[in-house]
């Protein structure tokens, strides 16, 4: 289902996607999840998001951001880099600040509801087993369920082969 149709006053979760295409500048669904992020912060969107969503979210941002500022694609350098290059890592911190004041400041406004439980590690073992889920997905999953939230916002196309929840893609 589309994004921008969501009007449901259910809770939806929002997955890290959203917030990863919302910060950078040349994802092709930016437009749609900023206009979606917008109407969670005027109180139109029931909405939830976890710590785990945060987490993974400030890593993949300090990734892309490293790897822009060094110029390659190359996971080890760009870690290496992270770990031991004070300059890269600030520069790159920048983005991860940016995104954890934008979901504080939606916390803050009591627009955004942050689950900061996880999901049970069995749970987690049995979900990404049944429906082939790495495991962070199935972290959200767990979370979900934890919380009966039938809804999610994200563009990871694996959570697709969920039963029980509705997708809603930018």
């Amino acid at each position: 289902m589309n994004l921008e149709d969501f009007k449901s006053s259910e809770k939806i979760y929002i997955d890290s996607a959203i917030f990863i295409s919302h910060h950078s500048k040349d994802a092709v669904d930016r437009k749609e999840c900023t206009a979606f992020l917008n109407s969670v912060e005027k109180g139109k969107i029931n909405a939830v998001t976890s710590y785990v969503a945060i987490d993974e979210t400030a890593y993949i941002l300090l990734k892309f951001k490293a790897a822009e500022i060094l110029d390659t694609d190359k996971h080890y350098k760009i870690l290496e880099s992270l770990r031991h290059d004070k300059n890269v890592f600030d520069e790159a911190w920048e983005v991860v600040e940016i995104h954890i004041d934008f979901v504080d400041a939606l916390r803050v406004k009591n627009v955004l509801q942050i689950i900061t439980q996880t999901a049970d590690p069995l749970e987690l073992k049995d979900l990404a087993k049944k429906y082939q889920l790495l495991p962070r997905d199935a972290s959200h999953l767990g979370i979900m369920r934890r919380n009966m939230i039938k809804n999610i916002a994200t563009s990871d196309s694996d959570f697709k082969r969920v039963e029980g929840i509705k997708m809603w893609m930018p």
